[in-house]
């Protein structure tokens, strides 16, 4: 998955999170699969995951990901 492959290439849950503007925890239960995350993040995941930065419109405010 595209948060496996940016923590295999340093970045912590954390970093991926506030990339994302989202909680660490939204980051860990997407990386073990529990959800799925919505359009918007996993686009911004590979984005990220690609070099790119992701798109401002795909950045949430923590309440609204929570």
């Amino acid at each position: 998955s595209a948060v496996t492959k940016l923590m295999a290439s340093g970045m912590t849950e954390q970093v991926i999170a506030a990339a994302l503007n989202v909680n660490q925890s939204t980051v860990n239960r997407i990386r073990r699969r529990v959800v799925a995350p919505s359009y918007d993040i996993g686009k911004a995941l590979a984005d990220i995951a690609l070099g790119l930065d992701p798109p401002a419109e795909s950045k949430r405010t923590k309440a609204r990901a929570a």
